[in-house]
């Protein structure tokens, strides 16, 4: 997360500098006022200053994450995205795709899970293993078969 708001911060310096200069050049420097480069120029000092409030969390960035409990699942997948929340006993089924885990969630509502939205692949086959195992711990239908996995076995 910080190398990215560094990297807005230089882009957000860059963009509002750039579109800054241009813009002075282009309504004020000039004898003959350029209006739509003036107003290209001031869109990028826009963009420059949305950036720069970014990346020092005048505007903050949330964290994307996985949580995978006994629970419950909760994620957030994207900085600007919902967190989501799903109770194991809510959930009737669940289907894996290399791309999306797709959650039939009880009373007819589906819920997908993009895998394909997660930063690196081989955390997206992390979260996709940890899902599958947690959804065989709690009985739940994966991709059409459903296994009974036994309790913990008690005492003779």
């Amino acid at each position: 997360m910080r190398r990215i708001k560094d990297r807005l911060l230089w882009l957000g310096l860059f963009m509002a500098n750039g579109g800054g200069s241009a813009l002075l050049y282009n309504l004020i420097l000039r004898e003959d006022a350029r209006w739509l480069w003036g107003m290209a120029a001031f869109i990028i000092v826009l963009v420059g200053l949305y950036l720069l409030a970014l990346s020092t969390d005048k505007i903050p960035l949330k964290n994307a994450f996985v949580d995978i409990t006994p629970d419950k699942i909760s994620y957030r997948l994207n900085f600007y995205g919902k967190a989501y929340t799903l109770d194991w006993s809510g959930i009737a089924a669940m289907h894996f795709s290399d791309h999306c885990v797709l959650f039939d969630i009880r009373g007819g509502h589906q819920r997908s899970l993009l895998l394909s939205d997660i930063e690196s692949h081989n955390k997206a086959s992390q979260v996709a293993l940890g899902l599958q195992l947690a959804a065989l711990e709690h009985n739940i239908t994966v991709n059409g078969v459903r296994f009974n996995v036994p309790g913990p076995a008690t005492g003779l």
